[in-house]
């Protein structure tokens, strides 16, 4: 999936993407191939989707501060293009979940699994993606929140039992696309380089030139990572759609452009 990418004719001049990819933490073990994740993916929205390069915001080994400055930046660009803009964001890397409340959090690379306030809400997150006026917003995670790391292992954080996480729900225009649910691993696809989550996606996207709705992409990637996983892990990992109410009966019809 990361050579001949298919190109469009369209050009989504009204789509922008956030493109967070952690591999490198500096207090717990490496994302194996997050960055890759990241990089081809941040290719798919220029070549495949038609996404202008200036339109596509790539953060490697993003800290908390990156993160918040390029959320803060979406907030902006979508205020700008009052509710005309359609927003992307994807992110690969470790989520963690707060042992006592159970709450899920995005892991910055300078995040401590000790203390959430070094690390990103995925509540705060889905609330402040949903105030933001848009035609549409979907993110993509390829991390999980039981505290298990990408592949084998736990965080520190999990003391080895992994922990069915509360993410929260998403509000206004949001679809989130997650790698696993509850308790669940997000494994790697080692062969491919690539999070497994994410290359069942590229998969997709390439097969379909990019023109491929929401209902079908979720529908391919869930079916695959599913049986791949078994078969290469013997662990189930199930990709899970969750929509704001607003949307649901509408999302499975969206493209990612």
């Amino acid at each position: 999936v990361d050579v001949q990418i298919p190109p469009t004719r369209k050009v989504a001049e009204n789509v922008f993407a956030l493109i967070v990819a952690n591999e490198n933490y500096q207090d717990v073990a490496k994302v194996p191939n997050a960055i890759n994740d990241g990089e081809i993916f941040a290719r798919y929205c220029q070549t495949a989707l038609g996404l202008p390069s200036t339109n596509v915001h790539l953060i490697k080994d993003a800290t908390l501060n990156n993160i918040r400055r390029e959320i803060r930046l979406l907030e902006q660009i979508a205020d700008a293009y009052q509710g005309k803009a359609s927003l992307l964001v994807y992110y690969a890397g470790h989520g963690v979940p707060d042992e006592g409340t159970r709450n899920a959090y995005l892991m910055p690379i300078d995040g401590y699994v000790s203390d959430m306030s070094t690390c990103y809400s995925l509540a705060d997150l889905y609330k402040t993606l949903g105030d933001m006026p848009s035609e549409k917003t979907v993110v993509l995670l390829d991390a999980c929140f039981s505290g298990a790391a990408r592949g084998d292992g736990m965080l520190a954080s999990a003391r080895g039992v992994a922990i069915k996480p509360k993410t929260g729900a998403p509000s206004g225009n949001t679809i989130v696309l997650t790698s696993a649910q509850g308790d669940e691993t997000a494994y790697p696809y080692e062969e491919q380089g690539h999070g497994m989550f994410t290359y069942y996606l590229l998969k997709k996207l390439k097969e379909s030139r990019g023109d491929v709705t929401l209902g079908s992409l979720i529908e391919y990637v869930r079916d695959n990572v599913k049986r791949k996983s078994l078969v290469v892990n013997g662990k189930s990992q199930t990709p899970t759609a969750v929509s704001s109410s607003a949307i649901a009966a509408d999302w499975q019809n969206w493209k990612l452009n």
